[in-house]
């Protein structure tokens, strides 16, 4: 009996009792079980990975950051093959009706698999496809997901229409409670990705009742207090916290609620005094030692809310110091502090806290690119006028006689042998208090081994533990491989970097801070040395204006510094900038009497410049800019018509071209366009003479990488072996290959980077900037996933049929978006969706490359 059973149990093709639940049993629990656990473990781990911030909005899906999302891809890989192998194995499609229930199951989890991979596209076309197919429950959890995809991509309008459509569903009943619970939290994502946290709060008040974990109520509904904070709707802020209190939530969540509440009140209304009581009660409690940086923090922020700047300080102050090992909370205070003073402006105070801040703020914090960029510029603007006292102490230095040079640097070597001296003595009562310390250890402990308990249980062996590791180490900090990673111990305090420069500069001359020709060497007292302290002064003075003009935005300092430099270095060869920014500048404030002034000294000191052309005359700027526009211009149409196989409008153009003054680099572009066009219509000798003819002329500029790869690449014409009909059209013969050709398929572009020397952020970046300058009108989406070891796939979708495909792909592989290094390091293709899934899953990149050759490419 059970040989007939096992006989007619592997037939897929037959709708019997038997079969269905043959095959639905091993389904379940063999490849669908094991597919089930690895995604549980790994969506598991990837929110015990989550950390959570709670200065800001927390986070609605616990999906942490992108390195905690790629710990977990082995899960979704085993993920994506157990539920593969059901698909294959046991799918019972009979006449377009699948009768085994774990195989729109098992479609699910692929789809989720390829979500949390991050390739969206792939996961948005399996959910479509299980939406298309299956007429059960998935299908509207699956709409879900791809509004969740679409999030992921910032399609918003996409997600909008599709979030949309399941509130339809909704209203007609046709949704569970859990899918119903997981369709809120993505509606508010929904919005409070696009920073409208009041319609964000809304959908979370309507979703919580839905979610059958206290732990998924709670979290959600401190979230909707957090949202309603931000949307200053402190009423329902106020009540939204009372009922996360309610629920009785875990110490920290009720403490971050306490927090919330004190700072969720309308200073309108009043009612500081009582909040600042609150938070000073909590502050007393013992229970609360270690969050009292973050009381101190609130009692800070409430004080800015009331004005009270100075006192904000210094509780900011309080926060970092209080701040234990709470890295987060401590940068948090920083920045803090270094925005105050940004905002007196106190450029060299902020630019302090900046750097602090840039020392404990993590990489995965939300604005630590803007952090980073402003610490940087607040840094460079430090450095300048660090460079123009310097200079000003060395010159006035230069104006005393000999005697009084060398006076002045015995003091200076007086005052460090003084520090030096203190230094060596807080050493020894260092060394005193360690030696004390161990001393009191060995007495203690020989007390404690006559005591019971486990080590970590008796506080006394454990304050002996940290007295004699006092003893011997001193005051350590709490991290990993510490013995080895003390700033302190590092080469006086220079980083890695320095022994790197070590290993590629000579050796700089050792300097003794004890000797006075250390400090009168560097005096300015030829004339040739003035000179040049003078040059390192004026650059700073321009470098600190522009930086405050462009970067900064105070014009105010701006104008200073730019006068800075023109008044005082009338002869440098930056002043003709100054001049011309100061009469700009001016012109803005409307300040027109002064605009005026410089443009007389500007005229009269420089009269023949460009800027005095410009500033005096102005139809020449427009001269200039029409000329410059006609270029662009017929560049653009020489591109268009390109690709639109009109070759002999670009030779037109190109003799155009000859009657304007069009710069080197223009002239390269159109050259390099010129050859490509000569590529489409005559052979390929003449093909590879004008590229090397680019190649030769045009060394210096941007489309000489390209051309000199294009041309390494060409091969030698008697190399075709393809037919040719009589009107020159490449015919081609079908080949056999496991990949299907559907020119009228929706497309995809890929491209295969090798991750040791192409960066995909990088590359990706640049192909977002090349689809908002040539389809600003289109809706293309790039994704980046990893395809195998050292490689990754960068997918960019959609593109109706083969056609508009390869148009992109000849246009993207033609331009100037990537370097000619960046090409080398990558293959790129066109395919389409239904060969997608079977190069993506068999890797069968020599294979498809054949079919490509053959099938897309038009030799």
């Amino acid at each position: 009996m059970s040989a007939i059973f096992l006989q007619y149990g592997c037939s897929t093709q037959k709708n019997s009792f038997v079969n269905r639940t043959w095959h639905n049993i091993n389904a379940k629990y063999n490849g669908f079980w094991n597919a089930r656990e690895s995604y549980n473990e790994g969506v598991k781990r990837l929110g015990e990975l989550h950390s959570d911030n709670y200065e800001e909005i927390l986070s609605i899906f616990r999906y942490g950051t992108p390195q905690d999302a790629a710990s977990i891809r082995s899960n979704m890989e085993v993920t994506y093959e157990k539920a593969s192998l059901v698909i294959r194995r046991h799918s019972m499609d009979i006449r377009g009706v699948e009768y085994n229930k774990w195989i729109d199951e098992s479609y699910f989890y692929i789809a989720r698999s390829h979500f949390f991979k991050g390739d969206y596209t792939l996961a948005i076309l399996t959910f479509e496809y299980i939406i298309r197919r299956y007429d059960t429950e998935r299908r509207f959890d699956s709409k879900v997901w791809i509004a969740k995809s679409y999030h992921e991509q910032e399609r918003f309008e996409q997600a909008r229409r599709m979030l949309e459509d399941i509130e339809s569903d909704y209203e007609e009943g046709l949704l569970t409670s859990k899918t119903t619970a997981l369709f809120r939290r993505t509606y508010a994502d929904h919005f409070k990705k696009q920073e409208k946290y009041a319609q964000a709060a809304a959908q979370l008040e309507k979703g919580v009742p839905y979610m059958e974990r206290r732990a998924d109520r709670v979290r959600n509904t401190f979230i909707q207090a957090q949202l309603y904070h931000h949307s200053e709707d402190y009423a329902r802020a106020q009540q939204a916290y009372a009922r996360v209190l309610e629920m009785r939530p875990d110490y920290q969540m009720a403490f971050q609620a306490r927090i919330g509440m004190a700072m969720a009140y309308d200073p309108a209304v009043g009612g500081g005094a009582g909040i600042r009581n609150e938070l000073m009660s909590m502050l007393s409690d013992e229970r609360n030692r270690v969050f009292r940086d973050q009381i101190y923090y609130a009692l800070a922020q409430l004080s800015m809310r009331e004005g009270n700047k100075q006192e904000a300080i210094r509780l900011f102050t309080s926060s970092y110091e209080a701040s234990i090992d709470n890295n987060l909370q401590k940068a948090l205070a920083f920045l803090r502090l270094g925005e105050i003073y940004f905002e007196e402006p106190d450029y060299l105070q902020a630019g302090n806290y900046y750097d602090s801040t840039a020392t404990y703020i993590s990489s995965g914090y939300e604005h630590y690119e803007e952090i980073r960029l402003r610490q940087m510029v607040l840094s460079r603007l430090a450095q300048q006028i660090r460079i123009i006292e310097h200079e000003d102490s060395l010159q006035r230095l230069a104006g005393l006689s000999d005697a009084e040079q060398r006076a002045v640097a015995d003091k200076i070597i007086q005052e460090l042998r003084e520090e030096e001296q203190r230094r060596q003595q807080e050493e020894r009562e260092q060394q005193a208090a360690m030696r004390d310390a161990a001393r009191m250890a060995r007495d203690t402990r020989r007390m404690g081994d006559q005591e019971r308990g486990w080590y970590f249980y008796n506080a006394t062996t454990m304050t002996n533990g940290e007295m004699e590791f006092f003893s011997k180490f001193g005051d350590r900090p709490l991290e990993d491989m510490w013995r080895i990673s003390n700033r302190q111990m590092m080469a006086d305090g220079f980083g890695m970097d320095f022994f790197d420069d070590m290993a590629e500069e000579e050796p700089e001359e050792e300097l003794d801070q004890y000797d006075a020709e250390t400090y009168l060497r560097n005096i300015p007292n030829t004339e040739k040395q003035m000179e040049a302290s003078n040059n390192r002064k004026s650059q700073a003075y321009f470098n600190k204006a522009m930086l405050f003009k462009d970067q900064l935005r105070d014009a105010e300092n701006a104008i200073t510094s730019f006068h800075g430099l023109v008044d005082q270095f009338p002869y440098s060869p930056l002043t003709l900038n100054g001049y011309y920014y100061l009469y700009y500048m001016y012109r803005e404030r409307g300040d027109y009497s002064m605009a005026e002034t410089i443009k007389n000294r500007l005229l009269s000191d420089y009269p023949d410049s460009e800027y005095a052309l410009i500033i005096g005359d102005p139809d020449y700027a427009d001269r200039v800019r029409k000329q410059q526009n006609r270029v662009a211009q017929l560049y653009k149409e020489s591109y268009n018509a390109f690709f639109a196989g009109r070759y002999d409008v670009i030779s037109s153009n190109i003799r155009a071209l000859d009657t304007l003054d069009a710069t080197r680099k223009e002239r390269a572009q159109f050259a390099y366009l010129h050859a490509l066009a000569i590529g489409k219509t005559d052979d390929q000798w003449l093909f590879r003479n004008e590229l090397q003819q680019v190649v030769d002329q045009f060394d210096d500029t941007p489309v000489h990488e390209p051309a000199t790869v294009l041309l390494a690449s060409l091969g030698m014409p008697d190399d075709m072996d393809d037919f040719a009909d009589t009107s020159g059209r490449t015919i081609r013969e079908d080949i056999e290959s496991p990949f299907s050709f559907a020119p009228d398929d929706v497309h995809f572009f890929i491209m295969i980077l090798q991750t040791r020397h192409a960066n995909p952020g990088e590359i990706s970046s640049k192909l977002s900037v090349f689809h908002e300058q040539e389809y600003p009108e289109k809706s293309l989406s790039t994704s980046n996933i990893h395809f195998e070891e050292g490689k990754q796939l960068i997918t960019v979708t959609n593109f109706a049929n083969k056609k508009l495909a390869m148009d992109y792909f000849q246009l993207m592989m033609s331009s100037e978006t990537l370097t000619g290094d960046e090409l080398r390091r990558l293959e790129a293709f066109v395919i389409s969706v239904e060969n997608y899934p079977m190069f993506y899953q068999d890797k069968q990149v020599e294979e498809y490359r054949r079919f490509f050759d053959h099938y897309y490419l038009d030799m």
